[in-house]
């Protein structure tokens, strides 16, 4: 699962082209994204925006404060933005309560009044203190209108022009291309982008197999989660137990590619756990000999169909059997989520993902039924000529902050 929209963080990126002396547009291909909705992340920005390192900087927001123990949050409008606080304030509520109900969302659940106290400042108060509010608000879904620096201009064959509007000072075109994952790695091949983003563990496959120039082939050292939500709230619990002890954690990561590549056995990242062997025993006593047979929803593309591969050769160890099924398939019993996301909300999302969990129950947020296995794995391609492109822990990639020699 890449996650919701992955078109704000995966494909906001700013490219350069392979060909040194092309004066022509700067070419970006990104895999499996969606020019329409691209074409309105580009267009407007929320209260704040994401840099290139993944922090947090201005948007419509020229600066703001967080009060009262992190239950209050001030906002104040920039002048430039030709937008009141009341409007804003009017556009985040209607965002709210669009995905009050979104799993990805969880973690705005103690958002409790958004009002404009003057023309120009907002305040959000919350019931309870949530640290990752911020980056969550640079999300594409809660953008208030503002102008981003990049304006979707003409669309061209196979792609979609950006251009920097006229206060942001001059820059070279952007051409956007939407593409599957073999076409892309083969135009950045032939010099004909500068960057490819939107590559998951799922498509890392084709990048690896392709002849890459030193150095193009970048990850990110993504925060988020990657393992299977329990999605079958009848699935007892000594076999969901069993199904994350009997997990070789190690062959998935290293069978996986990405370099450095960290297993993950608690959400919160832990990669400490007993021997494998002394796991699987302990897997086959919980059990006691009872056989279990589930559906596992899956993503397509080659790691996909080998991370399955893997795990089902590790369940098969301790008597249970798996069949993979679609990403979209109904009563499944698990289901692989693949999600960047700020540290401090993983525990909500996990919660919110998994059946039977309610990530307002402080409790259950203590062990969400969820079976870690890494973090999400994110990579790019870059040219030598692209600089400034920064890998970072929201995969984050604003086209307006990097630069190409030509």
């Amino acid at each position: 699962m890449r996650g919701l929209v992955p078109s704000i963080f995966l494909v906001m990126a700013l490219v350069g082209c392979h060909r040194s002396h092309s004066s022509g547009p700067i070419a970006v291909s990104v895999i499996g994204g969606s020019l329409e909705a691209n074409e309105i992340d580009q267009a407007t920005e929320g209260l704040v925006r994401l840099d290139r390192e993944g922090q947090v900087i201005p948007g419509a927001a020229a600066r703001w404060a967080i009060l009262d123990d992190g239950l209050d949050y001030i906002f104040r409008i920039d002048d430039t933005a030709g937008l009141s606080a009341q409007k804003i304030a009017r556009q985040l509520r209607e965002a709210l309560r669009r995905h009050r109900n979104n799993p990805h969302f969880t973690a705005l659940a103690p958002v409790e009044t958004i009002e404009a106290v003057t023309a120009t400042v907002i305040e959000i108060r919350l019931s309870a203190p949530q640290t990752e509010l911020l980056p969550l608000l640079a999300r594409p879904e809660f953008a208030v209108g503002a102008p981003a620096p990049l304006r979707p201009g003409a669309r061209v064959t196979g792609g979609l022009l950006l251009e920097q509007r006229h206060r942001y000072g001059p820059a070279t075109p952007i051409l956007l291309r939407e593409e599957r994952v073999g076409r892309a790695v083969a135009r950045f091949q032939r010099g004909e982008s500068g960057l490819v983003l939107g590559g998951t563990f799922a498509d890392l496959g084709v990048a690896r197999a392709a002849e890459l120039p030193r150095k193009a082939l970048r990850f990110d050292p993504a925060s988020g989660l990657f393992g299977f939500a329990i999605r079958n709230r009848q699935l007892s619990t000594s076999v969901r137990t069993a199904l994350s002890l009997a997990i070789d954690r190690d062959r998935i990561t290293a069978a996986v590619g990405a370099p450095r590549q960290p297993k993950a056995t608690t959400i919160a990242g832990s990669a400490i756990e007993p021997p494998l062997a002394e796991r699987r025993a302990s897997a086959l006593a919980l059990l006691a000999g009872k056989k279990a047979h589930i559906r596992v929803a899956m993503p397509n593309g080659p790691g996909a169909r080998l991370l399955f591969a893997l795990a089902a050769q590790d369940w098969r160890r301790i008597g249970i059997t798996a069949e993979i099924v679609r990403a979209d398939a109904r009563d499944t019993d698990l289901m692989l989520v693949d999600q960047v996301a700020p540290a401090g909300t993983l525990a909500a999302l996990a919660c919110a993902l998994s059946a039977g969990c309610d990530p307002g129950d402080r409790l259950a947020l203590i062990n969400p039924p969820f079976i870690p296995i890494t973090t999400p794995i994110r990579w790019s391609l870059v040219a030598p000529t692209l600089d400034l492109f920064t890998e970072n822990a929201l995969s984050a990639h604003p086209l307006d902050q990097l630069r190409s020699r030509h």
